[in-house]
Formats: structure tokens, sequence, C-alpha cells
């Protein structure tokens, strides 16, 4: 117990914690000498600049600006540091931030690529529906309103009926509808944004010159009679050049992310525990497909 009252014995212990301290605190400043400096450009403060005047609609100030430098340099700091001490890891938000992030950069990259003009002529030959002038049709149309009426099917074929064997029935035995009786050089798309797509579909696949139905809609029951009809036919290259381009770099995108991905896999390996395989079922392994 008497050692422990020795001065010299406290003097050693202090001498000790100060030369450990002094010591861990000088490693650190050679860590962080020795460490890629964090650096703020030009580029970095242009950013600042606009991005401030999309927000404020004016120019910051110099202390406005200042201040923004600081909060992205002590951002930077942070996510270094951060970075050293791997809290990134096993994170959704940033797993899912930098894929996205290289996404973007395969995307760009994708869309770097040119084809020759034989090539972009190849692709609009291959999808002539993609690039034509849509066939339109005319028609009339008597509607049924199943809320108007006991049994509008019924009804409907009754009159489909008496239109076959040539007996005159009057549109205003039908129901009245916003759109009107009678519709002219309409195409598919239109029709659908009035009556529904499988409405249009059924109609476009009528034969003109007889009454036919009766065919259902969002609205209720239809007959329908095509009086006129006017094929699709193809637009000239010329016209769609650029429509071909654009859809053309959508595809080359959509290929350039699909064969991206299956490296990337090839590369790392996909590994499936067996309880993950049961869940997901057999024959059920992951399949790459560009988002």
């Amino acid at each position: 117990m008497t050692l422990l009252r020795e001065p010299l014995l406290h003097f050693a212990v202090a001498g000790a914690i100060v030369f450990g301290g002094y010591s861990w605190l000088n490693d650190r400043h050679v860590e962080a000498t020795t460490a890629e400096p964090v650096r703020i450009g030009e580029g970095d403060v242009r950013w600042l600049k606009q991005t401030w005047s999309s927000q404020w609609l004016r120019e910051p100030t110099a202390g406005e600006l200042k201040g923004l430098v600081d909060d992205l340099l002590n951002e930077k700091v942070m996510a270094r540091e951060a970075q050293e001490m791997g809290l990134e890891q096993d994170d959704t938000i940033i797993r899912r931030r930098l894929a996205q992030k290289l996404k973007f950069l395969v995307e760009d990259t994708a869309r770097l690529a040119e084809p020759t003009e034989a090539e972009l002529r190849q692709f609009y030959a291959a999808k002539p529906a993609h690039f034509e002038t849509p066939g339109k049709l005319s028609f009339r149309q008597i509607y049924f309103n199943p809320e108007h009426r006991k049994d509008a099917a019924a009804d409907a074929t009754d009159a489909l009926g008496a239109l076959s064997a040539n007996i005159e029935v009057d549109s205003t035995e039908g129901d009245r509808l916003l759109f009107g009786d009678s519709f002219a050089d309409t195409d598919e798309l239109a029709l659908s944004g009035m009556f529904g797509a499988d409405f249009a579909r059924q109609v476009f696949a009528l034969e003109p010159n007889g009454w036919r139905g009766p065919v259902k809609s969002g609205y209720g029951l239809h007959l329908v009679l095509v009086t006129q009809r006017t094929a699709a036919a193809p637009k000239p290259f010329e016209t769609v050049r650029d429509a071909v381009l654009a859809e053309w770099r959508s595809a080359k995108q959509t290929e350039f992310s699909r064969e991206y991905l299956i490296a990337l896999r090839n590369k790392y390996g996909v590994k499936l525990g067996d309880s993950t395989k049961a869940a997901l079922g057999p024959g059920a392994a992951p399949k790459v497909a560009a988002q």
C-alpha cells in the first residue's frame, strides 16, 4: 500500500498516459495527412450556385455561398469517415442509391451508341406496325343500357335479328349515349379511349356492311355497323427517321442493360440458400431483366 502513495509512481503513470495519448493523436494526424484530401472543385461550386438559384430565384451572396461550401465539405468528410467505419454496409437505402447511380451510368453509356443508316433502315423494316398510319373505321352503333332495361342482352339480340332480316330498326330503339350513334374515321386508340380496349379490338375485327354484335363495352351492349374501313399504311422512312432512331436507342439501351447485368452476375456469382430455393419453388431461379 505504501508503494501506491509514492509520488514517483504517480508521475510515471501520468507520463505514460500523456505519452500514449500524444502517440495516438499523432498517429491519427499522420493517417489524416496521408489520406486523399477531400476536394471541392469549380464544378461543385457551380452546382451549388445553380441549386440555390433554382430554389430561391437569385444568386447566393458571398456569405451564403461560403455556407453552402462549408455544408458540402462537412457532408463529404462525414461521408468519407462513415465509409471508413463501414456504415454503408447492409444499408438498403445506400445499396439502392448506388445501384441506381450505376444504372444511370449504364444507360448513359448505351445512349452513346449510334446506328448506321443501314441498321436504322433494317430496324424500321422489322417493326412496320410501329411506324405506320393507323387504320380507321367509320361505323354506326345502337346502344343498350343494362341499367335502364330488364334484359339488355335479349333486347340487343332481338334487334340484331330484325336487322338481319332486313327489318328497319330505328336507332331510337336503343338508348342514348353521350358519344352519339355515328363515328367517322376513328382509329383504334381513340376508340379504346372512349369505350375500352376490348370493345375497340372487337369492333376493328368486324367485317363491314352488316350489323354485328352485341359487342360489350364498359357502358353496356352495342350493335355495330361498320360502314367504311381505311387500312393501316406504312409511313415513308424519311418522314419517321427521328422516331425510328429514338426507338432504336431505347431498344439498344434495354439490350445493353440486360447484357451488362448478365455479365455482373457471372462476375460475382449468384448463390441461393436451400430455404430460398424452396420458397421460390422449382425452376424459379432469378432471371436478369433490364428495368
